[in-house]
């Protein structure tokens, strides 16, 4: 089975090999399972995009630009900086997971869990600062996208908690404690949540960081599994997924 993963030109080339790291180890571990020896291949979001994805079996959404609220009937709420939008791109995903959700497995990353929300007929938050305005938020939701440094919103961190931690096999309790304490890349996340999705894990202040189709094998988290600090604590929720298959 081959992973492809999807990827659009724009992102920066540290986050590139990160995916490319999580595309293998993923490859990796599917490998073993099926006692094979393929290679994960990345799939640029281009014109080409819809055949190329016949060429895998497993997909892995990424992270990226907002998906416009459009998609899940609503409208633009805040002023436009603080939005990055691609509408070809979420037409390009919508109809790949159109095409394939019942056909091949799909991880979702970050913006792939907030575009596979959409197509279930879930919504989305467009900006947690304003949209959770009232509720307590204690990590660092609250300050995402306005630290825009490179470095500095990769520094971000959040706890969560949820079902997942009932799910996953960790080697030591210490693995289970790095495991809880994820990234926080992100300003937008689920709202409603999308039709046959389920939490498996929620942050402190209640967005929504892990899901799982109850019948396919769909799963898709918030936060980035693929960033180097992070990506060593992931083999269980990887390990997780391919059993799925």
């Amino acid at each position: 089975m081959i992973v492809g993963i999807i990827l659009s030109e724009n992102t920066h080339p540290i986050v590139i090999q990160e995916y490319k790291n999580f595309g293998m180890l993923l490859q990796s571990e599917i490998n073993k399972k099926f006692s094979k020896d393929e290679s994960m291949i990345i799939l640029p979001i281009d014109k080409e995009l819809l055949e190329n994805v016949r060429k895998v079996d497993v997909i892995v959404l990424t992270g990226g630009s907002d998906v416009h609220p459009e998609y899940y009937n609503s409208k633009v709420k805040y002023s436009d900086n603080l939005y990055t939008f691609d509408k070809e791109r979420d037409e390009i995903e919508l109809e790949i997971i159109n095409r394939f959700y019942q056909q091949r497995p799909i991880f979702g990353i970050c913006r792939g869990i907030q575009i596979l929300n959409v197509f279930f007929k879930g919504t989305l938050f467009q900006h947690l600062p304003y949209d959770l305005r009232g509720i307590t938020i204690e990590n660092a939701h609250k300050i995402y996208p306005e630290i825009q440094k490179f470095e500095k919103k990769r520094e971000l961190r959040h706890i969560i908690k949820g079902k997942i931690f009932d799910i996953l096999s960790f080697n030591k309790e210490e693995d289970r404690n790095k495991f809880m304490c994820v990234n926080s890349r992100h300003h937008q996340a689920i709202a409603k949540l999308g039709k046959d999705l389920e939490i498996l894990a929620l942050s402190k202040d209640g967005v929504v960081e892990i899901v799982k189709h109850t019948t396919l094998p769909i799963l898709a988290v918030q936060y980035h599994p693929e960033q180097e600090e992070i990506i060593p604590y992931q083999l269980p929720l990887i390990r997780y997924f391919v059993n799925l298959l």
